[in-house]
């Protein structure tokens, strides 16, 4: 099988630390020049010049095209796919020139900063029969896909409870740079609860179903801090916090379970577990711990147990046979390369379309809506 062709939106030319302006674009990078089921042929920037920077930096092949207008890249008939790795509110008007385009698309999560947006999008590449895939990397985590895989063969019977305690160590106590002082935005796009927990949920729910009926219960720890340049100078010493870092959401899922799904932030977790999550069924049990992180982010290690009423209980090898070559790329980029696998070789179950994201982003929508703030 040929390799699916990709072009890149956003490949900063140099890497200046995690979650600046064309960092997670060297992630993507990174990832897709490490399998042989992909092939980066293009790249566009906000110039042509800044794509030609790009691809000299990074030292890519002559054979890469520079693009500095999404006009083309989307024509280009030797792009299968191309991927937006810009900021959010870039999202919408990127992603919808490519859709005019019939070109297949990976959009970042979330796809947009409103579900508004995102369905505009859904539906257009709905009617034009454009595939779709949203970086919701945590679907494709070896852990996730067991624990669906096992769920979606019965093998616990009907799922009639679950819950998630999650850890985040995204603490702002001592700090938090300016560049990032979205995600203490309530509002933002980029907001702790629409990334962090998310990111997490979408997880969740890409295993159990989506929640029929939802509470929530928010609290923020932190009320201000202290931004911070990227010299570690304090540019705002009382930057108000209007994000949580404590989450606690309860519903009822739509295959009838109950769930819940807690979140906390703090420096680390006192025994080392980072998540702990249990399904429980008709005919038995599975329950994972996972050491600190995030299931999009990529989980260094973790056990997964299955308990069957009627027999013992037993552990489960939840990695996945892969090829070589994941062995030479770490997190992050390790789930965005499963991403882009799943989706070239039409693993759906494996990746979010557009579609399956707006179900989670309306979800937010709803946690955020009906949350009720603790002091």
């Amino acid at each position: 099988m040929a390799p699916l062709r990709v072009g890149l939106v956003g490949l900063g030319p140099v890497s200046t630390g995690p979650f600046n302006s064309g960092e997670w674009g060297i992630q993507h990078l990174n990832a897709i020049v490490k399998s042989p089921h992909l092939e980066l042929v293009a790249v566009c920037n906000s110039t042509e010049e800044s794509a030609l920077k790009s691809i000299a930096n990074h030292g890519l092949p002559s054979t890469v095209k520079a693009y500095g207008s999404m006009e083309g890249i989307a024509s280009d008939p030797n792009v299968d796919l191309v991927a937006v790795v810009v900021h959010l509110d870039k999202h919408y008007t990127l992603a919808k020139t490519l859709l005019q385009y019939n070109k297949d698309l990976f959009i970042e999560f979330p796809a947009t900063p409103s579900v508004t947006q995102t369905s505009e999008l859904a539906e257009l590449a709905r009617s034009r029969g454009v595939k779709t895939i949203i970086g919701s990397q945590g679907r494709c985590d070896p852990a996730v896909a067991m624990l669906r895989e096992l769920v979606e063969s019965r093998v616990i019977g009907d799922v009639v409870y679950s819950t998630f305690i999650g850890h985040t160590s995204l603490d702002a106590s001592q700090g938090w740079p300016k560049a990032q002082s979205g995600a203490l935005d309530l509002d933002s796009g980029i907001s702790r609860l629409n990334i962090v927990f998310g990111h997490q949920i979408d997880a969740f729910i890409s295993v159990l179903g989506t929640f029929s009926t939802v509470q929530s219960t928010f609290k923020t720890k932190e009320k201000t801090t202290r931004l911070l340049d990227a010299k570690g100078n304090v540019v705002d010493p009382s930057y108000q916090i209007t994000s949580p870092d404590i989450i606690l959401v309860q519903g009822v899922l739509k295959g009838g379970a109950t769930a819940s799904f807690q979140l906390r932030t703090n420096k680390c977790p006192a025994d080392g577990v980072g998540s702990r999550w249990i399904i429980s069924g008709t005919e038995g049990e599975l329950v994972y711990t996972g050491d600190p992180g995030f299931f999009h982010m990529g989980i260094t290690g973790g056990k997964m147990t299955l308990k069957k009423w009627a027999a013992g209980t037993e552990e489960i090898d939840f990695h996945s046979e892969e090829g070589e070559y994941f062995g030479s790329i770490a997190a992050p980029g390790i789930n965005i390369l499963r991403l882009y696998e799943a989706f070239a070789q039409g693993k759906k179950s494996s990746y979010a379309s557009i579609e399956d994201s707006l179900e989670t982003q309306r979800l937010l929508d709803k946690v955020k809506q009906n949350a009720v703030w603790a002091p």
